[in-house]
């Protein structure tokens, strides 16, 4: 419910950025593999070492692509510069090790696409994470944004303050029912409600 809410603001903004369709995996590799297959050609060594350079090339893209690489985040959103590739993530537990390897390639395969400029952030609402967030955060690819500053990089690119918006306008427990209430509190689902 956290972040169809805060893409909201990205949806209408008071800025002049605008959304962009992701490029798909297919194209960024076609491209790729013809830039490694020119540049390769164009190498001073004999044919056969060429080819056993493309031979390893192909292998380490099958290793890449066992599967096809979903390169569409949360959010993309252009400010007429920068493509920005967002991801937004409620928190991190204990059991985001696949889902952080996948973040860390993605990002790396937008950091490696010299045709466009693209830049990778994180925005998480919770501010008590783990070491996987840590990681991602640690690893030059994405710049990871929790809690009150997720808020101020969404105002600053759209122009809405849903920081402060939230603070004055929602206060869960108010709005529950007491049945509701003692649910959360039996299933300890407080954090949820920190927004």
């Amino acid at each position: 419910m956290w972040e169809p809410f805060c893409k909201e603001c990205f949806a209408k903004p008071l800025t002049s950025i605008s959304l962009y369709l992701p490029p798909l995996f297919s194209e960024v590799q076609s491209s790729l593999a013809t830039e490694i297959s020119t540049f390769i050609a164009h190498l001073k060594i004999t044919k056969q070492d060429k080819d056993r350079l493309l031979h390893y090339y192909n292998k380490v893209w099958g290793l890449v692509t066992s599967g096809e690489i979903q390169l569409a985040s949360d959010l993309h959103f252009t400010d007429g510069e920068t493509k920005w590739v967002v991801d937004f993530k409620s928190g991190f537990g204990s059991n985001e090790k696949g889902n952080t390897n996948r973040l860390l390639l993605v990002g790396s395969i937008y950091k490696n696409i010299e045709t466009e400029k693209y830049k990778c952030e994180m925005f998480v609402r919770a501010t008590d994470n783990n070491a996987y967030l840590k990681r991602i955060s640690e690893s030059g690819i994405w710049s990871v944004f929790c809690g009150r500053d997720a808020y101020r990089r969404i105002s600053m690119y759209t122009g809405f303050p849903l920081g402060k918006w939230i603070r004055t306008n929602i206060q869960w427990m108010s709005d529950f029912s007491d049945e509701m209430k003692v649910t959360i509190s039996e299933k300890k689902l407080d954090d949820y409600l920190v927004w």
